[in-house]
Formats: C-alpha cells, structure tokens, sequence
C-alpha cells in the first residue's frame, strides 16, 4: 500500500475513533449542521468538533496503539525488536503498526458495536506496546 493512502488510513481511522468514541456530541452537531446548510455556516461546528479532536488525541492514538497490540503482532514485534536496537528513532515501524491497526479500525466501522468490540478485545488481549 502507498504511504499516501496508508497515511490517509490513519487519519480516517483517527477521525472515526475521535467521532465514535469521544466527540460523539460535536460529531452529531457538526453532520447535522452540513446536512441542513453546508460548510458554509458551520464554522462554530467545526471549530468544536476540532477542538474536541484535539483535546482526545492521545486517547485515538492509545487505542489505536492497543488495536495494533492485538490485531498486527508481526507489526508491532517489528517495531519492539527496532526499539530494543536503539540505534534509530523506529518511525518507520511505528507507522507500519499504526497503519496496520487503522485499517482493522476502517475494516470493523460498518458496525459501531464491532467497532467497540473490536476497542474492547484489544484492550484485553493488548500486549505492551513498546514507546
């Protein structure tokens, strides 16, 4: 997969988690806002919901890095035994893992009880992601 699309993924993956699980109110204000009028009268939306982005964005990465965990071991054993050379920053297979980890995300988003199944399952099963 290209880096552009593979980049494109985590921001996807970023932006549903953010949406789904921790700007959910700022998420609905912000689609019914565009339904009814289009982008151009819902700044006040999208300043909210970006700031609510924000604020969450160490919360998406963390379950992004416990999907990656549970669900992209070659990934993230990859990144470990990088980390364990300590010669290099590892952010190469540190982006193979998260990029490894949003698309599981973009895969179970057709349902949102599997998509917390999925956050769930990883949050048990989650080995130590080396940081």
């Amino acid at each position: 997969m290209g880096d552009s699309i593979a980049d494109e993924a985590i921001g996807q993956a970023c932006t549903l988690l953010t949406a789904a699980l921790h700007c959910r109110r700022q998420s609905a204000e912000l689609k019914k806002c565009l339904a009814a009028s289009g982008s151009a009268g819902c700044a006040h939306a999208q300043q909210a919901f970006a700031t609510c982005s924000h604020e969450h964005a160490s919360e998406v990465i963390s379950s992004l890095v416990s999907v990656a965990s549970a669900h992209c071991k070659a990934e993230v054993a990859a990144f470990a035994a990088c980390k364990r050379g300590g010669s290099r920053a590892c952010e190469e297979e540190d982006l193979a893992a998260l990029r490894c980890a949003s698309l599981q995300v973009l895969r179970s988003a057709t349902s949102a009880l599997r998509l917390r199944a999925l956050l769930s399952q990883s949050a048990l099963e989650s080995e130590s992601y080396p940081r």
